[in-house]
């Protein structure tokens, strides 16, 4: 009887972590329509409905999920100094190429840069060839 109370309160106990650990990563998390393929880093990811979600313990590992969840994904990024009131993510496009630069989001506790990736200096490179520049597209976040 008595390893039958001990077992009932570890359960106890590893549900309340679980539970608190889940709740620590929901206030740190964005949801955004985005209605254009873009890149995260090296990966391409296309238009849809994200929930964008750090983890207080670990705010650089950003995780962005589908609302599907078909799509998930893992990147690293880094405080960024800029704040802002409203949240939006900033994303620099090049011709029909979007690449996911920054969450800003006072509100949800992420106010991070993403680094660029090879992928983009590539286009970015190309792009500048052509003597054009890249413009910056901001979307609000829900």
């Amino acid at each position: 009887m008595k390893h039958i109370i001990v077992f009932a309160i570890a359960v106890c106990l590893l549900a309340g972590f679980a539970i608190a650990g889940t709740a620590s990563a929901q206030d740190h998390a964005a949801r955004a329509t985005v209605p254009f393929n873009f890149n995260v880093g090296d990966k391409w990811v296309p238009a849809g409905t994200y929930i964008i979600t750090s983890d207080t313990t670990y705010p650089e590992e950003i995780f962005i999920r589908s609302e599907d969840r078909k799509v998930v994904l893992l990147s690293l990024a880094h405080s960024d100094d800029r704040r802002s009131g409203a949240g939006k993510l900033v994303f620099t496009k090049y011709g029909d190429q979007y690449f996911l630069h920054e969450v800003l989001c006072s509100v949800c506790g992420m106010n991070i840069a993403f680094p660029g990736s090879k992928h983009e200096k590539l286009v970015r490179t190309r792009w500048e060839a052509g003597l054009l520049s890249p413009s910056d597209v901001y979307l609000a976040l829900k």
